[in-house]
């Protein structure tokens, strides 16, 4: 009975220690991965959106917690990233990690744009290019580390082995 709540404990404390720690070191020119973002995404997509929406809340929180200025959209941005992930998966969802990199990708790129323009009231009208190009390669960085892990986790078995 206690085992699951383990994994869910060790599952959020990988997420967030990527987030957190092992994000800002993989940054390329300023631009990093959203390893929670992903995270929340691929559960969405794998498990549903009940799993999805309770994931994104919950990563929002701890997000939030770590960032005050944006306490409350963090939650809800990423909750509502959740649902449509898993209302993606009721409707059109195919097994394939180009795919769900690429859902992934379109889903990083609309967090990120909201994230901006929630954090800056300047965003629409100083040079609003730089913030859309910056999202963009945001959400193809993370859609790049959502397809190594996903790989990553297909293989597990044979890594074991390995090891």
């Amino acid at each position: 009975m206690i085992m699951p709540y383990f994994y869910y404990f060790s599952g959020w404390f990988v997420i967030m220690f990527c987030q957190i720690v092992i994000s800002p070191r993989l940054s390329v020119a300023g631009v990093f991965p959203d390893f929670v973002l992903a995270a929340v995404v691929l559960l969405g997509l794998k498990r549903g959106w009940e799993t999805g929406f309770r994931y994104g809340f919950v990563f929002g929180l701890c997000l939030d917690l770590l960032n005050p200025l944006t306490f409350g959209w963090t939650v809800l941005t990423l909750s509502l990233s959740g649902l449509s992930a898993g209302v993606i998966r009721e409707k059109i969802y195919v097994e394939n990690n180009i795919y769900q990199a690429g859902i992934v990708a379109v889903m990083a790129f609309i967090y990120q744009l909201l994230m901006h323009l929630i954090e800056s009231t300047r965003f629409l009208s100083q040079n609003p290019q730089s913030s859309v190009v910056d999202s963009l390669f945001i959400a193809l960085y993370t859609a790049v580390i959502s397809i190594a892990s996903l790989i990553l986790l297909q293989q597990r078995y044979r890594l074991r082995e390995l090891l």
